[in-house]
């Protein structure tokens, strides 16, 4: 029987140092924001809705989505967001759900940054990547050049991490070292 252990956390937690270590060891893992990537190539159906949606602004001349323009956008405008957000719900949750029931593996992760948010179910565990929201927006402001302001524009638009702890299996602590964080996962994994 297939199982699936959702990941999850906030914006620069270090979800992605996870998924690597994981992927690193062999394991298939499902990266949500990949999905979504795919979804909003030139034709792809997530492409489509948001152009039919928000029309052409958020595009730039050679057809590909203006990622960055559109973020910035999407994060300060909440009423934007939403609609964004019931556009996308579905298609990203049934190709998530289609690439996972696809999977030859007998263990899955998915590494889904909204999964408490968007109210992702079926998962046998969910592991949520840990850090203070100080460290946090730190990361967030260094990874992505954004100033204090835009970073916790973003970090906002999220369920607030320590309420996430309350909702997850596991808590994966990641405000220590990659030794520390690698240990750890690797002690969880022969839990499992």
């Amino acid at each position: 029987m297939k199982k699936i252990i959702g990941i999850t956390g906030g914006i620069a937690s270090g979800k992605s140092t996870v998924t690597s270590f994981l992927t690193s060891r062999g394991y298939e893992v499902i990266d949500a924001d990949a999905v979504v990537r795919e979804l909003q190539q030139i034709g792809g159906a997530l492409y489509v809705a948001i152009r039919d949606t928000f029309g052409p602004t958020y595009f730039l001349s050679d057809g590909e989505l203006d990622r960055i323009t559109f973020g910035q956008v999407i994060f300060s405008n909440p009423k934007m967001r939403a609609q964004l957000s019931m556009l996308q719900d579905k298609l990203i949750r049934d190709a998530l759900f289609e690439k996972c029931q696809a999977s030859q593996s007998d263990l899955v992760f998915m590494d889904i940054p909204l999964l408490f948010e968007k109210n992702y179910t079926g998962f046998d565990e969910i592991w949520l990547v840990y850090v203070p929201k100080q460290i946090q927006l730190a990361r967030l402001m260094k990874r992505n050049n954004l100033s204090q302001a835009d970073a916790l524009l973003r970090i906002d638009s999220q369920m607030p991490i320590d309420e996430k702890c309350t909702l997850a299996t596991r808590i994966i602590d990641n405000c220590d070292t990659i030794d520390t964080l690698e240990s750890q996962l690797t002690t969880i994994i022969s839990e499992i």
